[in-house]
């Protein structure tokens, strides 16, 4: 079973995301901010992050640099209710974001966009073992 953090400060998106998730077998952990996300990334090992570009306290780009640094194979994938920002993607591309994510888009093409983001970052991390 994959496990998932969701790193999200807005209860009902974290809860969307869980109960979604969850029916797909994920076993989910969320958090509100930034800093719960980072020390459970200490302790534990999550193969998935979602993580809200927009946090209070530490900004899901720095928490993004941190969670590359202490664990590089893990798949972050960046969520926003904001519009897309280029520089903010260039710049979470730029730390090793391996996906980025609307949440203002369908639940079916979120979850569709997040399976191809897994999947090409499991591929990729395949190819690059051999």
């Amino acid at each position: 079973m994959n496990k998932l953090l969701i790193v999200d400060d807005e209860e009902s998106v974290r809860s969307i995301f869980a109960d979604l998730l969850k029916r797909r077998n994920f076993s989910v952990t969320s958090v509100g901010s930034a800093e719960e996300a980072l020390g459970l990334v200490e302790k534990e090992n999550y193969e998935i992050v979602l993580l809200d570009i927009k946090l209070p306290g530490i900004s899901g780009i720095e928490a993004l640099r941190q969670i590359k640094l202490k664990k590089p194979k893990t798949i972050v994938i960046m969520i926003t209710g904001f519009s897309y920002d280029e520089e903010l993607i260039a710049k979470s591309k730029e730390l090793g974001c391996d996906g980025y994510i609307g949440k203002n888009l369908p639940i079916e093409q979120v979850m569709n966009n997040l399976d191809l983001f897994i999947n090409a970052t499991k591929e990729r991390l395949k190819r690059n073992k051999q």
